[in-house]
């Protein structure tokens, strides 16, 4: 399953997209707020107070929270932990995937249900081993903690053999996301999220080939 991530305003309710959320939830979707965090350095305060909003503006409707620009190290695990337990406290079952995008000390898989562990290139993850001493403790982990978040995949035959290295024993990413859209980290230019991939329908059939042990389908 793919959370679609909701970048919204948070200071009113929008019709539209309560009528969009509505009908992917109703089609069994699993939808997710998006708040950044600024790598912990926003105030908890407002964090929460945007986290409060998806509830209000959209009840019944999210089902979870994504914490982008987490951070990684030890600093700010109190900071990730309150929001955490903020979320949980709201309802046990709401889904929390924070991104730091890079792999955090190991305090942080018990501060979000699914973690990015990576965000980048699809180039930089064809050649990504995490297999490293700080991140052994992913490995008692399973794969269902830890998400790819993989952009400039550049057709189908990249994405798929991304999708093959993620449910890899090496990579142990169990949610992933793979996008054609461009995004040059060392400029800044470009955004990957702003819209789905024109291979999306065959992301989903390849992700579902994969877990199914089938056949991978055709490249278009």
């Amino acid at each position: 399953v793919q959370p679609v991530i909701a970048g919204i305003d948070l200071h009113r309710a929008d019709a539209a997209i309560a009528t969009a959320a509505a009908g992917f939830v109703n089609a069994g979707g699993q939808l997710a707020g998006y708040v950044a965090t600024d790598w912990g350095k926003r105030s908890a305060s407002t964090v929460k107070r945007e986290i409060d909003a998806y509830f209000s503006y959209y009840p019944g409707l999210v089902q979870g929270i994504f914490l982008d620009e987490m951070a990684a190290t030890s600093k700010e695990l109190a900071f990730y932990d309150d929001v955490y337990k903020y979320i949980k406290a709201k309802d046990a079952s709401l889904l929390v995937i924070g991104n730091p995008g890079t792999i955090p000390v190991a305090g942080y898989a018990d501060v979000a249900d699914v973690l990015a562990t990576f965000e980048g290139k699809g180039s930089t993850y064809a050649g990504y081993d995490p297999r490293t001493p700080q991140a052994d403790w992913l490995y008692a982990q399973p794969n269902t903690k830890q998400a790819a978040l993989v952009h400039n995949v550049a057709n189908c035959a990249a994405m798929q053999t991304a999708v093959g290295a993620a449910a890899s024993a090496r990579n142990q990413a169990g949610w992933v996301y793979m996008t054609s859209l461009q995004y040059e980290p060392s400029t800044g230019v470009g955004n990957p999220w702003s819209g789905l991939p024109g291979y999306w329908t065959n992301l989903l059939d390849t992700v579902g080939s994969v877990n199914a042990g089938r056949a991978l389908p055709a490249t278009v």
